[in-house]
């Protein structure tokens, strides 16, 4: 399972800050400065996601100006991010368990906007696999 307060340690060079963002933000990447700024209102899994949302803008770099291009390059980054904190394998358990957002959210320890992401980026194989996952080994 991916740990994005590891990865952060890797990045000698990056600073983390914290502050009330505007509502419409809950985390943002200053790429000239180094920092990653997080909203001080999230909650534990919600810092997690925002801040793996965050150090794939680190790696990625800055996004593209156009709009059109910024919004494609931010599902991208959801989708990897979902991908890299949610195993197929812990989510065909938390689907088993329960098909409610937020329970299966709590028990991948991520939040609901991440379990959503991995669930529309789902390769037809993966589908295959948690379909058979969730009707033959029980489901909530």
């Amino acid at each position: 399972m991916e740990h994005p307060w590891g990865r952060l340690r890797e990045l000698d060079d990056w600073l983390i800050g914290w502050a009330h963002l505007p509502a419409d933000l809950v985390g943002i990447t200053h790429h000239s400065a180094r920092v990653i700024v997080l909203d001080k209102r999230l909650l534990q899994a919600e810092r997690r996601c925002t801040l793996a949302h965050e150090l794939e803008h680190v790696a990625r770099g800055p996004l593209p100006a156009d709009p059109v291009l910024a919004a494609r390059e931010e599902a991208s980054i959801d989708e990897a991010v979902a991908r890299r904190l949610i195993s197929l394998r812990a989510l065909g358990d938390a689907l088993a368990w329960s098909r409610e957002p937020h329970e299966a959210a709590d028990l991948l320890w991520v939040d609901v906007p991440t379990v959503r992401a991995r669930l529309a980026s789902l390769e037809p194989a993966e589908r295959a696999y948690l379909i058979e996952r969730t009707e033959h080994h029980g489901c909530s």
